[in-house]
């Protein structure tokens, strides 16, 4: 299992049974399923859970591609997405499993997330929960343990975890491994991308980052995982053939990954001499990626072998890059003055945007700071209800599944405040430590006035210096929105502060009242509280959607930069290379955005065209009207996407999965690339 939550089930289950489950031996399926029902219910009940229904149908989309292979059939297999920014995922029994979006902005690939998945599918496949009589031993001391806590603890301290009281045995965790790759080879994925992967989580684990502090204490070394990895035959080296890995090259070109099919054809030429294949594709990834020059090397010499079918359809490709080429020499370079000029000055924008961004920013993670300290001290307010059986539709249900509610909310704006103004966030342009969205920011400036340097120009950078000033005017406007979501973050903090006051109160009502002889609330009681309740709840959520603004800012700003790296990538440089993105937005998002001369009229960037495709599939929408909608309100395509009401965190990871489509290596990333 990923990161954060191991198994907050084992907690949750004594709260909602009352008797200790039998043996794995003794489990019927349907039994399983029951209590993976029970709870999923808990779960979300003490989560908040995310709606955004493109998010959901990538996700559902990997997932229902793996569990097509599973061996156990009786199991309604399902994936939910959790609204928290962790690099986690975990599984239940009865076929539940659960990702966080922290974890599906992280990865970066459909293939990486098919491993993900597949390691938890293997979970519950291999019955690790409840699989030996043994770990019902454990189960059997948990609830003992877990009755000493509340719900609201766990949600506020994750208590029941931080004492990695459920961990599953490292064993378990690389037959996991073991099962989730041949799962994600036998669907059709990249089992390459389980150990890229891996080596994303070794570089944290490296950094001593705190997105993966529990995953550390509840996984073997990613390290030790990667050498289990690499020794099974789906990637073993010396049992992967030359022509296997062309067939999954051939698969990767097909779905878009045009950096990782060209890396990998690249490398397996030697291997496969004259292979006219492998060529023909390696100079179709070359041109999507614009390496001209090299596409027309490669052309050249698949024009040179097999059959003629074959040469004939690489001498059309040829002719097409080599008219491209003489186009791009063709290009008339633009007055540069007032580029130069306007880079400048939005390099003096940003330095100034910065240091006010930067300074509030840490007012910010003072008020966190003091926060998270009044929260702890709270816990000891939070009424035991752990070990009261507490009965569906009763008054004391009531109060419990608000409470959990409470504690759902309170989670996740802790969670989005910290996403702005923490050590991930809109960070700083300090000298001494350069971090954050700010420093995109600024490397993003740096790589556009890095051209205007140069002499002779290139050419595939002239070619996009007509859109400079929508994408300068983007990244402006990604500057108001970090100063915004640092702002809305601090309102949300005071918020929160407040919020801790009301819950205090209510705690302190709560504790004081005695259950009857039914085990639940008297209604006299009950009502006396509710007011209580009521302000606490109130408070609460206003509390929330404050933070919920800010996390909405944050990630339209990064979704701007991305939008800016698309353009850069140069795909709007010429039909040819318009087509492959065109093709990579139809693979994702089911829709090829709007034609190269649509583009040009409407005066689009590539970047914008990506994100009109996603709110488009996003909200089942035509993408022509999308766009229509956005110029009659004057309005750009991020700014549209927020006007309806699309979540910006979405938004940002498919824009980030398009840009590594096009920039995705792990080999350079092996290399320190």
């Amino acid at each position: 299992m990923f990161l954060r939550r191991l198994l907050p089930s084992v907690t949750m289950l004594s709260l909602l049974l009352t008797c200790v489950p039998a043996p794995a031996q003794a489990m019927t399926a349907q039994q399983e399923v029951q209590m993976g029902r029970q709870e999923d219910e808990q779960i979300v009940r003490s989560s908040v859970i995310e709606t955004d229904p493109l998010l959901n149908r990538w996700v559902n989309h990997v997932a229902q591609k793996l569990w097509q292979q599973v061996a156990r059939k009786e199991l309604p297999y399902n994936v939910k997405i959790i609204d928290a920014p962790d690099i986690n995922a975990f599984s239940t029994m009865g076929g539940y499993v659960y990702v966080d979006e922290g974890l599906l902005d992280f990865v970066q690939s459909s293939d990486e997330l098919a491993g993900v998945l597949g390691h938890e599918t293997g979970h519950i496949e291999r019955n690790h929960v409840i699989s030996m009589q043994s770990k019902v031993t454990v189960l059997n001391a948990l609830f003992t343990i877990a009755s000493l806590f509340s719900p609201l603890i766990y949600q506020f301290g994750n208590l029941a975890e931080a004492g990695i009281v459920a961990k599953l045995s490292r064993d378990d965790e690389l037959q996991a491994d073991r099962y989730g790759l041949q799962l994600m080879a036998r669907a059709g994925y990249d089992p390459q991308a389980m150990l890229s992967m891996m080596r994303h989580l070794g570089t944290l684990e490296a950094q001593h980052s705190d997105l993966i502090t529990k995953y550390l204490a509840n996984h073997p070394p990613a390290a030790v995982r990667l050498e289990h990895l690499v020794g099974y035959p789906e990637l073993d080296p010396t049992k992967v053939t030359p022509q296997q890995r062309l067939v999954q090259a051939l698969s990767d070109a097909d779905r878009a990954r045009y950096s990782i099919a060209a890396s990998e054809l690249s490398s397996l030429l030697p291997l496969l001499p004259n292979n006219q294949e492998a060529l023909l594709k390696l100079g179709q990834m070359q041109l999507a990626l614009g390496l001209t020059s090299k596409s027309e090397q490669t052309l050249e010499e698949a024009a040179s072998v097999g059959d003629p079918q074959a040469k004939q359809l690489a001498l059309s490709r040829l002719a097409a890059v080599q008219q491209l080429q003489v186009q791009s020499v063709d290009l008339l370079h633009p007055h540069l003055t007032p580029l130069r000029e306007s880079l400048a000055e939005a390099k003096t924008q940003l330095e100034a945007s910065a240091t006010n961004i930067a300074a509030r920013a840490a007012e910010g993670r003072n008020q966190l700071k003091a926060l998270q300290s009044r929260m702890t001290a709270l816990n000891y307010d939070v009424p035991n209800i752990g070990n009261v059986q507490v009965r569906p539709g009763s008054r004391l249900a009531a109060i419990s599944n608000n409470i959990e509610a409470m504690g759902a909310a309170l989670n996740l704006a802790l969670s989005n405040i910290q996403a702005v103004v923490g050590n991930q966030g809109v960070g700083s342009l300090d000298p001494k430590k350069t971090y954050g969205v700010l420093e995109d920011q600024q490397l993003i400036l740096r790589d556009l006035a890095a051209p205007l340097k140069e002499s002779p120009i290139p050419s595939t950078s002239a070619a996009i210096f007509s859109d400079y000033p929508t994408m300068l005017a983007e990244l402006s406007r990604s500057q108001s929105d970090m100063l915004g979501a640092v702002d809305a973050s601090r309102a949300a903090a005071l918020l929160l502060d407040g919020s801790i006051g009301k819950l205090d109160e209510f705690f302190r009502q709560f504790v004081g009242i005695r259950l009857n002889f039914n085990g639940d609330l008297n209604k006299q009681d009950y009502d006396a509280l509710l007011p209580y309740l009521k302000k606490s709840l109130d408070s609460v959520n206003a509390a929330t959607v404050a933070a919920s603004k800010a996390d909405q800012l944050f990630n339209m700003a990064r979704s701007r930069q991305l939008s800016a790296r698309i353009t850069m990538l140069g795909v709007g440089s010429s039909p040819q290379r318009y087509a492959s993105l065109r093709y990579a937005l139809k693979q994702r998002f089911g829709n090829t955005g709007i034609s190269y001369g649509d583009m040009l009229k409407d005066h689009l960037t590539p970047g914008e065209v990506t994100t009109a495709s996603i709110l488009a599939a996003d909200k089942g929408e035509a993408i022509r009207d999308v766009i229509a909608d956005a110029k009659a309100k004057g309005l750009s395509l991020v700014d549209e996407a927020n006007a309806q009401d699309m979540h910006a965190w979405p938004l940002e990871i498919f824009m980030g999965l398009t840009y590594l489509d096009y920039t995705d290596n792990p080999q350079r990333e092996i290399s320190g690339g």
